[in-house]
């Protein structure tokens, strides 16, 4: 089983972590890969796109420090104008099996009861399933 797991760092995406350990644990072999997307824009220079892709290939590094099992793990991080379409492209080369993202990325918690657009036009668009995480919020007493 090929498992992409589209990693931003949000919460929800560090509880994806969990959830492929879980997958590919009980598949017994397979393999994981981090993918990292860098949203490019029209202004973002060259020497910026560069430093995002280096912070994109850190972040991984901690991510996969996360993981054990005995399976193999790869990182990747892409620069790209569409997030939606770079996780479409790449789990279509890969051919994944799962696909697993954040309901939500990094954003304003005021929007917490939404599902992030990305992973709405993933849910809809991509070739392969689809494992959409949430972090359970901590009920305060």
């Amino acid at each position: 089983m090929k498992v992409v797991l589209a990693y931003d760092a949000s919460e929800d995406a560090k509880e994806g972590i969990k959830v492929a350990k879980k997958f590919l644990k009980e598949t017994k072999k397979g393999e994981l890969i981090f993918l990292h997307i860098v949203q490019k824009r029209e202004d973002m220079s060259k020497e910026e796109e560069e430093r995002a892709l280096k912070q994109g290939e850190e972040l991984l590094s901690k991510a996969k420090d996360e993981v054990t099992g005995n399976f193999p793990i790869r990182t990747v991080v892409i620069s790209e104008f569409s997030v939606p379409e770079a996780i479409l492209n790449f789990i279509e080369k890969e051919s994944a099996d799962l696909l697993i993202l954040g309901a939500r990325g990094i954003r304003a918690p005021i929007l917490r009861y939404t599902l992030g657009s990305t992973a709405a036009k993933l849910a809809a668009f991509a070739p392969c399933s689809i494992y959409i995480v949430k972090k359970k919020e901590e009920m305060e007493d």
